[in-house]
């Protein structure tokens, strides 16, 4: 009974926490995608991991933004961000411009692509113009909207990176934060990822103490589109998450919880990435690691 009262309890806060924050439209359908196709102001970039993936057929007037031009694998991390000036060549390369608002689109469903760049795109001055094709291409395809084998010309653009440095939060802001009141970390690898204490690359395993567990597989569904925000929002604070916290999201190597950033920043939640995430904290061993233990179901008592 008293589960279900709290059940209630945080739908009816899940509606306040929509109203209260302050929400960013980031996710789009195919039909507003469509609706300003033909709008120079806007600049509709296919993310892909393969060039075939955007010369086989894309969006009419899209251009094609490989994952890789943004973002690098060092000896150091699997991924972390190109120097700025290189990302301010890239970006200019494809068009945009000071006054550009940027469309993702993303292909295969590879959702992931798409919400590290908008990450990387909020951190250079964009995000509050970025927008994702919920879907996809493929979303875009079963719309019935056109589609092209056709190379866009495109005129390089003018615009200059305006660094936002709270996009993100370095080991030195998460070591002297993450234990803070108001602050509230998310890990959004599976439960097993979660609790894993050993494994191929696992050099310690579990996760930043205080840490709660928002797997990223739950802000998808089975089309590779995001599921409704509210559902989401429901997710968040069954995890104990407040509108008045400061959420920092992380996950193994800083890939992944790019998707729960992106789901946050579209609630209103004041967020930053871990870029540096598990795979860095967990090789320091002066910093600590827990295991949460598996909840075990009480048993009703006999008469």
């Amino acid at each position: 009974m008293k589960k279900a009262i709290g059940l209630c309890l945080i739908i009816v806060c899940a509606s306040c926490v929509i109203v209260s924050a302050t929400e960013r439209q980031i996710l789009v359908t195919p039909q507003w995608v469509a609706e300003r196709l033909n709008n120079p102001e806007y600049v509709i970039l296919q993310v892909a991991l393969l060039k075939a993936d955007y010369t086989r057929e894309h969006i009419p007037g899209s251009r094609f933004l490989w994952l890789w031009s943004i973002s690098e694998s060092t000896t150091e991390r699997q991924i972390e961000p190109l120097p700025v000036p290189v990302l301010d060549s890239v970006l200019k390369q494809v068009g945009v411009n000071n006054d550009s608002k940027i469309i993702l689109s993303y292909v295969l469903g590879d959702v992931g692509a798409a919400t590290r760049v908008y990450v990387m795109l909020d951190w250079l001055g964009l995000g509050d113009r970025t927008y994702i094709l919920n879907g996809g291409f493929e979303a875009w395809k079963a719309a019935g909207l056109p589609t092209t084998k056709e190379i866009p010309t495109v005129r390089k653009g003018d615009f200059t990176p305006i660094l936002h440095p709270e996009v993100f939060a370095d080991l030195d802001y998460v070591t002297s934060h993450y234990r803070s009141d108001g602050v509230r970390m998310i890990d959004s690898r599976t439960p097993r990822g979660f609790n894993q204490t050993s494994g191929v690359n696992v050099y310690r395993g579990g996760h930043i103490p205080g840490a709660v567990n928002i797997p990223f597989t739950v802000l998808a569904d089975s089309t590779n589109h995001f599921r409704p925000l509210d559902s989401v929002n429901l997710k968040v604070l069954e995890a104990g998450i407040r509108p008045t916290n400061e959420v920092i999201a992380y996950c193994w190597s800083g890939q992944t919880a790019c998707r729960l950033y992106v789901a946050l920043k579209s609630l209103g939640y004041r967020v930053r990435l871990y870029d540096g995430s598990f795979e860095e904290w967990s090789r320091i061993d002066s910093l600590p690691v827990e295991i949460t233990p598996p909840k075990t179901e009480e048993k009703p008592k006999g008469n």
